[in-house]
């Protein structure tokens, strides 16, 4: 089918350019016809060259398919507010979401294909099909650019159907440092990957006092059901291991950010736990300062 490039930012079934119907040359050979004899012209540098080009064509129609199926699929929700073609975290995971993975794959393709991929969008530009979002930059930025904060959007979107906060931050943590880890060595992308760094920090941050917070909150509870300004360890240790037990099996599929998680976590928890312990002059019932470390270095392997 032919295809075109439509609508804002997006690709609607009309139109395809024709340097892409590799379907219409055959590339296999070159024949001269005298006296009604076929005569082969083929040299071996011709046989490569035209099979460097058959491939090249190969590669221009898979670039355009996805750019294609990708753009039409992408980003576009039912009347229930799912993404369409793709399925919603099963269970509300943590995991790295189907279409994130989707994208980031077609970022890269575009990335790795430059040259390719800039004439193909160029080329939807100039017919007006597509109509690029940011000004100053070249159409092909401006698709890499919009595919990335629409994704970026239906990210924040779908972590509000998570019941569980500590879920949602962890969620949200897990998809941008893939989409982060995956397109930094991106130029075009390389002021917006140090904004999703911090963005990064912020959800691990929201992360660790939606989880933590409240736990630690155990060891300094002035309620009247506590005697003086300390709580008892008992209630923490009960808080610790209901909090652990939720998050132990958590999935962080990245071993550089599943470290730095479960550090973020220990530095959190445990400076806290043994000022507690030095200040109240109370001994832990059951669970010492190392015991919760070993514990925390156990968390998010899924």
């Amino acid at each position: 089918m032919d295809t075109s490039v439509g609508g804002h930012g997006s690709l609607q079934p009309v139109w395809k350019p024709n340097w892409l119907r590799t379907d219409l040359v055959d590339y296999s050979s070159s024949t001269s016809t005298t006296t009604g004899t076929a005569t082969s012209l083929s040299t071996p540098t011709d046989e490569m060259a035209s099979l460097l080009s058959y491939k090249q064509g190969e590669l221009d129609e898979a670039i355009w398919n996805m750019m294609e199926e990708t753009s039409r699929t992408r980003l576009t929700e039912d009347d229930d507010g799912s993404w369409r073609g793709v399925q919603t975290p099963q269970g509300s995971s943590s995991d790295i979401h189907e279409l994130t993975r989707a994208m980031v794959s077609y970022i890269v393709l575009l990335s790795t294909n430059w040259a390719t991929a800039h004439q193909l969008v160029k080329e939807a530009a100039q017919l007006r099909g597509y109509v690029p979002s940011f000004d100053k930059v070249s159409p092909l930025t401006s698709l890499v650019m919009e595919t990335v904060l629409c994704l970026e959007k239906k990210l924040a979107e779908e972590s509000r159907s998570f019941a569980d906060q500590s879920l949602r931050f962890l969620f949200l943590t897990n998809n941008s440092y893939f989409m982060w880890e995956q397109l930094s060595p991106t130029l075009v992308m390389e002021s917006h990957m140090a904004g999703l760094a911090r963005k990064i920090e912020n959800y691990i941050e929201t992360y660790l006092q939606v989880s933590w917070a409240p736990v630690l909150s155990c060891l300094y509870n002035s309620t009247p059901l506590c005697m003086g300004r300390y709580s008892s360890p008992a209630k923490f240790e009960s808080e610790f291991q209901k909090t652990y037990n939720a998050q132990k099996f958590w999935k962080v599929p990245d071993p550089k950010l599943r470290r730095r998680l479960r550090v973020a976590v220990i530095d959190k928890v445990i400076p806290s736990f043994e000022k507690y312990l030095e200040y109240s002059g109370i001994s832990p019932s059951r669970i010492t300062p190392h015991d919760l470390r070993d514990m925390l270095q156990e968390l998010f392997e899924g």
